[in-house]
């Protein structure tokens, strides 16, 4: 409007380009840049209606040239802002991709309580590094602590009945043994041998009748004689006969005995044996029952996470703490299903870690999900080493899929 203004004021007047505007002493002569024609070009056109704007075709162009350069602008920092999420979804090469990924350890460990107690102490803190073994915390269970003293007390007892029976038994042993010498230091015709003495008797008998009955068959000795040597004979064949058969009851009995005793001896030794057996087992359980109190690292590692407190009542099974193994990590990266099949397991991986300053390290590809999550992509855990032992789970790092 403003240029309108100045064509029409100057329109039925003559222009001299070339000197200064104003220089002039006719009003009706104005000197011009040499630009002027611009103004004649605008006085060219057609009129417009007031409060209408138009816009030159220079004007037009730089405020166009100005929008394509915001739209353009726009479009690259969401680009950038959305750069994973738009390489997996439109992409169609996974390969120098970067995409993001969350970081977690490649192994975390559960460590887990035995039974109902409270937790009385906690001797780590997140963060710390454990060994295997350490104790991290413990757990307070008075009837695990009775429990421990019952069955030592127990235990006690069949230890001294054992001991006690192997006492008797030893001292038996020796008044059999004392008994055996002085049966040894007796006479040989004082011995338990009553078979061999009717035996000897049988056998004198014989020799008598024998010599009764020649003497008798040569008429020297009347027949009264000889029936006394027959009677004697007899007498004698009879015991020998009942020193026999009471011989070998004594020994019959005698060997019963013997095995009595020792089955005896052995059933009650072998019933100590086992009173001892079951009360040593049940100290040995209720010794773990108070280790379990105690709880301990299973694997070396560093605290990654306390879930509870001191003064907790907590049941069994419940996790107590989780111990993460720093020396190998996994970023879990989203993939869409269109480049999915461009991956398989053990293909090699960059990974810039989100340390201080970035570094960046070779991983492997370990896993790849076959089912597709809500949003289309599918998981892959790649694994490498984190030698500087950085606790890094919930960050996130840029990962690079390479090329076989």
């Amino acid at each position: 409007m403003a240029e309108d203004q100045v064509v029409e004021r100057f329109g039925s007047g003559s222009v001299r380009t070339g000197e200064p505007m104003g220089s002039s002493s006719d009003p009706q002569q104005v000197n011009v840049p040499e630009d002027g024609a611009f103004f004649w070009r605008a006085n060219e056109r057609p009129a417009e209606l007031p409060g209408k704007v138009s816009l030159s075709p220079r004007k037009m162009r730089n405020i166009l040239l100005l929008a394509f350069l915001s739209l353009g602008g726009i479009l690259l920092g969401t680009n950038y802002a959305l750069r994973p999420n738009i390489a997996v979804l439109n992409g169609t090469d996974v390969f120098g991709v970067a995409f993001e990924g969350t970081l977690h350890p490649a192994n975390e460990i559960r460590v887990t309580s035995q039974s109902l107690g409270t937790v009385s102490e906690i001797y780590v803190k997140v963060g710390d590094p454990v060994r295997v073994g350490q104790q991290i915390m413990r757990m307070d269970n008075r009837d695990s602590q009775m429990a421990l003293q019952q069955a030592a007390a127990e235990r006690e007892a069949a230890r001294q009945n054992l001991a006690s029976f192997r006492s008797r038994l030893a001292e038996a042993n020796a008044r059999l043994a004392v008994a055996q010498r002085q049966v040894d230091a007796s006479p040989m015709r004082q011995r338990g041998d009553s078979p061999k003495r009717a035996q000897a008797n049988y056998d004198q008998a014989l020799l008598n009748y024998n010599r009764t009955k020649k003497l008798f068959d040569s008429g020297i000795i009347a027949q009264q004689e000889l029936d006394a040597k027959a009677t004697e004979l007899r007498i004698a064949q009879d015991d020998l006969e009942n020193a026999k058969h009471l011989a070998g009851a004594s020994a019959n009995l005698e060997r019963d005995q013997n095995e009595q005793a020792s089955l005896e001896a052995q059933a009650t030794r072998q019933d100590l044996l086992e009173q001892l057996r079951q009360a040593d087992l049940k100290y040995q359980m209720a010794q773990q029952r108070t280790d379990e109190t105690i709880v301990r690292a299973t694997q070396a590692g560093v605290i990654a996470e306390i879930p509870v407190k001191i003064g907790d009542s907590i049941p069994g099974g419940t996790v107590l703490a989780k111990v993460a193994e720093l020396k190998r990590m996994i970023a879990d990266v989203p993939v869409a299903a269109t480049m999915i099949s461009q991956l398989k397991s053990g293909e090699p991986v960059m990974v810039k870690l989100p340390s201080n300053p970035p570094s960046q390290v070779q991983g492997t590809i370990r896993t790849i999900n076959p089912l597709p999550s809500p949003n289309m992509t599918h998981s892959v855990e790649v694994e490498f080493d984190n030698p500087t032992l950085l606790l890094l789970a919930g960050q996130p790092a840029e990962v690079r899929f390479v090329k076989p």
